[in-house]
């Protein structure tokens, strides 16, 4: 946990990316408390690891179970890869942990591990951004011709591109470091200084820009939605407001899940000597990041219904035996008709 330095050597708590600074050494109690609580977090990671799979497994497979897929089914399906990765090499994370920090799979692998973790958080901020850019442009400008299917591949592949590349500073600074006759895998800095950038670098790219996007866009999108309902019909005014509901709820996760862990980053900087506290909450907003990749999936399961009728055989052959068709609302408000097996969720 908290280590006796003056040069920062990021003493991680998390196994990757805990940037403490200590001028001084904390008492033995407070050690001994810390360290009884740090053995709670790999049963917790490991109950996040068993069902965030299970759940990322069932929305590739819903997504991969529409024979047409829409622009909303393409950042769903992207969203949930970029979860199951982060969620595959997550056990070398507790197995750090259970092990007191003690790292054995190699130099490779640490670098490998942590690049997956920290590019996993811009994938994820990525995604939601330009999903919500998105929804913008479906609700307000539902004519464009540039909202298709072929663009949203591109774009998603932009965003793992650009992932990549803002965690090149992750590969320079991630190694196996040798710490108190232990072989621990970490985030190498140098220095305050170092500790200092890192984190800026990390909060401003990895969640102030991109909140301020979101923030931007789905503002414009709900004075669009609710200045319309006196214009249009009941019906068209449920409509909108069913297609800004899941939206807002990725949103809304994405945010109560990172904020914290982001703030206390930025506290941290100016933090020379935390106390049980902090590091209590420093370490349960760690967590609380990690737990996205499996709330977020489930939320998904829970509230898009057509990702659960996919998943449900029965209840897709029900349907069919009494309507070969069904309506698709489309982002318009129009509908059309389609073959069941061609019903996908619009976000």
């Amino acid at each position: 946990m908290n280590d006796t330095g003056i040069l920062c050597k990021n003493n991680q708590t998390d196994s990757f990316a805990d940037q403490s600074c200590q001028n001084s050494t904390p008492s033995p109690y407070s050690q001994i408390d810390i360290t009884t609580f740090m053995h709670i977090f790999p049963s917790i990671y490991g109950i996040l690891c068993s069902v965030g799979v299970v759940a990322n497994g069932l929305v590739i497979y819903a997504v991969a179970a529409c024979k047409k897929k829409m622009v909303s089914d393409i950042y769903v399906l992207n969203l949930a890869i970029a979860d199951m990765l982060f969620l595959l090499v997550m056990p070398f994370n507790i197995h750090q942990l259970v092990r007191d920090r003690q790292w054995v799979f190699g130099n490779f692998m640490c670098k490998a591990v942590v690049v997956v973790d920290v590019s996993n958080q811009f994938t994820t901020v990525g995604i939601v951004t330009v999903l919500c850019i998105d929804r913008y442009i479906a609700i307000v400008h539902p004519t464009s011709e540039k909202r298709t299917v072929q663009w949203t591949i591109i774009i998603n592949m932009l965003v793992w591109l650009g992932s990549f590349l803002l965690t090149v500073p992750v590969m320079m600074y991630a190694k196996v470091v040798s710490r108190q006759h232990l072989e621990v895998c970490m985030m190498y800095l140098d220095g305050p200084e170092d500790m200092y950038w890192y984190t800026l670098y990390q909060s401003i790219l990895g969640f102030i820009i991109p909140l301020i996007i979101i923030s931007t866009f789905y503002s414009l999108t709900l004075y669009h939605v609710f200045s319309s309902i006196r214009r249009v019909k009941r019906k068209q005014s449920v409509w909108a407001k069913r297609a800004t509901k899941m939206v807002l709820m990725v949103i809304a996760l994405f945010l109560i899940c990172w904020s914290p862990y982001h703030v206390i980053q930025v506290i941290n900087l100016s933090n020379n000597k935390p106390t049980v506290a902090f590091v209590y909450a420093y370490n349960i907003s760690i967590c609380l990041s990690y737990s996205h990749s499996c709330i977020n999936p489930l939320m998904l399961l829970i509230f898009a219904q057509n990702y659960r009728e996919r998943l449900c055989r029965k209840n897709a052959l029900h349907s069919s035996q009494h309507s070969s068709k069904v309506t698709v609302v489309k982002t318009d408000g129009s509908s059309t008709t389609n073959d069941p097996n061609y019903r996908c969720t619009v976000i």
